[in-house]
C-alpha cells in the first residue's frame, strides 16, 4: 500500500508544552495516522516540534494540519520538504 508523508515543524506556547504535545498526538491517533517520527526541543520560547506522518491519502494529512493549527497554544505550522524514495530506486542500490 502506498502512503503520503510529511513532515511539519510548529512551535508550542511556553505556557503548557507537554499538555499541548499530548493534544496533538491525539489528533494525529484520532485520524489514524501513523507517527513515523517525533522530535522536540525546548527553547526559551516554548517548545519546537518536528512531526514526521504517514497517512494513506494526503487529505488526511491535510486535515491533520488543519487540526493542529486550531489547537490553542500552537504557532504557525510549516511544512518541511522530505526526501522520497522509490522501491525500484531502493532496489537498485541493492
Amino acid at each position: 500500500m502506498d502512503t503520503t508523508q510529511k513532515s511539519y515543524r510548529f512551535s508550542i506556547e511556553p505556557d503548557a508544552p507537554i499538555a499541548t504535545l499530548e493534544a496533538a498526538l491525539q489528533v494525529v491517533r484520532r485520524l489514524d495516522i501513523e507517527l513515523r517520527s517525533l522530535r522536540t526541543t525546548v527553547t526559551p520560547h516554548g517548545m519546537e516540534v518536528q512531526m514526521r506522518l504517514a497517512a494513506p491519502e494526503e487529505d488526511i494529512l491535510t486535515l491533520c494540519r488543519m487540526r493542529l493549527h486550531n489547537l490553542i497554544g500552537i504557532l504557525p505550522i510549516r511544512e518541511m520538504p522530505t526526501l522520497v524514495v522509490s522501491n525500484t530506486l531502493r532496489q537498485a542500490a541493492t
